[in-house]
């Protein structure tokens, strides 16, 4: 098995080998210091419009960073309080950041575009509430895998004139996000794995709507519709077994960027893993998200 590390822009590839995990990192009760307030309405137009916010430890009056965690589940299921959708809130929170996991309308409940307005209404919230949380909104992050990777690539890329706000509170204040880590990403859905066609099984859930538009919705869900130049920073990963988001969706994903202009796209490719690449390999890629949150969100 290898590891193949891409830094796109400065095309160095690095090969390494891989260890297999042993014990969950962060598993077991919550860090020392760390405080949690659970299932805080972000909006009031459903019960599923709710985050769970974790702070760290206090020290000094500065401002500090933040970290929005997106769960997966196929955009049909999934909740922020379930294995590491709360573990990894609570291990940034115990480094000093402010970090909240969200919930959204399910497809059974909403079809798109319900959940990336929901998660950017929880961006918002973020920097409303960011006073009393002292949460620096220039230096605010996103991690998801999976369904969860597609919505904070959004958050990264798409900005208020390309109408996906919705009518959620907080409309005043950004929902755009300064740097994303996204695992297993669906970045394309008008051209999923080496075929190039179109999944037909999700125009009638996550996509529905007129069979007649479907394509219209495909585009205008892809993150790939969104790639340009001034993009935040990305670091990307995924395995080559992946049968359920097939690589083709983030190596067509990363060219994107880095052809727009995107200055830092970072690529972590692992030979065969599959779906679940974040968590069997996370010896090597829970280490790799925080030294890129660390330094995409870094004061200087």
């Amino acid at each position: 098995m290898r590891l193949i590390l891409v830094t796109l822009m400065a095309a160095i590839p690095v090969v390494a080998q891989p260890q297999r995990p042993g014990a969950r990192p962060g598993a077991g009760q919550l860090p020392e210091g760390v405080q949690v307030r659970s299932d805080i309405a972000y909006d009031e137009r459903s019960e599923a419009q709710e985050l769970d916010l974790y702070l760290p430890p206090e020290a000094d009056g500065g401002l500090r960073p933040a970290i929005v965690v997106v769960h997966g589940g196929g955009w049909r299921s999934g909740d922020k309080q379930g294995g590491q959708w709360s573990r990894i809130p609570a291990e940034y929170a115990s480094r000093g950041y402010v970090a909240i996991s969200v919930n959204y309308r399910l497809s059974g409940e909403a079809p798109w575009p319900a959940q990336v307005e929901d998660v950017k209404a929880a961006v918002r919230w973020l920097r409303a509430h960011g006073g009393d949380l002292r949460v620096d909104a220039q230096r605010i992050g996103a991690y998801g895998n999976s369904a969860g990777a597609h919505l904070v690539s959004l958050l990264g890329l798409v900005r208020a004139e390309d109408g996906l706000e919705g009518t959620g509170p907080n409309q005043d204040h950004s929902s755009v996000v300064q740097a994303v880590c996204a695992s297993a990403t669906p970045t394309d859905f008008l051209n999923w794995g080496a075929e190039g066609r179109l999944p037909q099984r999700l125009g009638g859930t996550f996509l529905a709507g007129p069979p007649e538009t479907l394509a219209d919705r495909a585009k205008q869900a892809s993150p790939i519709t969104y790639a340009r130049k001034g993009a935040p920073p990305f670091l990307l990963i995924h395995g080559t077994a992946d049968r359920t988001v097939p690589i083709q969706q983030s190596d067509r994903f990363a060219k994107a960027l880095r052809d727009a202009g995107a200055e830092e796209v970072r690529y972590m490719i692992f030979d065969e893993e599959g779906h679940g690449v974040f968590r069997s390999q996370q010896l090597l890629t829970y280490p790799a998200m925080k030294a890129f949150f660390d330094k995409a969100l870094s004061p200087e």
